[in-house]
């Protein structure tokens, strides 16, 4: 059975999101990273998912700094979830910045991105105050349509994905995501 870690940072959606993985026959565990002593674990798991939600104020640095030791070692799967994007991209030297809240269900268009082939446009939830700017990093592939905010990255060389929207949330197309994340994981 394929085993899915996910590092749980007490998004809304956190339910539909556990829901999801689990109906596609994966075993989960979830945890949120500010209760692990020392290093997040890289080993013991098919794929990991960030979920949404928030850094706790008190500990987002140490967080951030042991999330940046676990993309170096990271040899499974990863799927970023709305703060799991920010933290992806954080830790590989994205320029974030703050936002108004975006709140609600909007369109996004992505270009070919892998874990949607042949899903150009559709309708997702998101819920988000900050975002990736352009042009991103080298290490950071952006599967968004030109012009649009960024909605999809890739790291070039790695099975690690991120989106800004919530995939889990409803019965959108964008499911497919997390699907063929988890399909990637077995």
């Amino acid at each position: 059975m394929t085993r899915v870690l996910i590092l749980n940072h007490r998004g809304v959606s956190l339910d539909a999101l556990v829901e999801l993985v689990r109906s596609l026959g994966a075993e989960i565990d979830l945890v949120e990273p500010e209760t692990i002593t020392g290093p997040l674990p890289v080993r013991g798991y098919d794929g990991f998912i960030a979920s949404g939600g928030y850094l706790r104020s008190a500990t987002h640095r140490d967080t951030l700094r042991r999330y940046s030791t676990f993309f170096e070692e990271l040899e499974r799967p990863y799927l970023g979830v709305c703060l799991g994007m920010k933290i992806l991209g954080f830790c590989y030297g994205a320029r974030i910045r703050r936002i108004a809240p975006v709140v609600g269900e909007r369109r996004v268009s992505l270009r070919d991105f892998p874990l949607s082939p042949g899903l150009s446009e559709f309708s997702v939830r998101q819920n988000h105050k900050y975002e990736l700017l352009p042009p991103l990093p080298e290490a950071l592939q952006n599967f968004t349509a030109e012009g649009d905010p960024v909605q999809a990255v890739k790291v070039a060389g790695r099975d690690q994905y991120a989106v800004q929207f919530h995939p889990e949330v409803g019965k959108t197309p964008a499911r497919i995501i997390v699907e063929n994340f988890v399909s990637m994981c077995s």
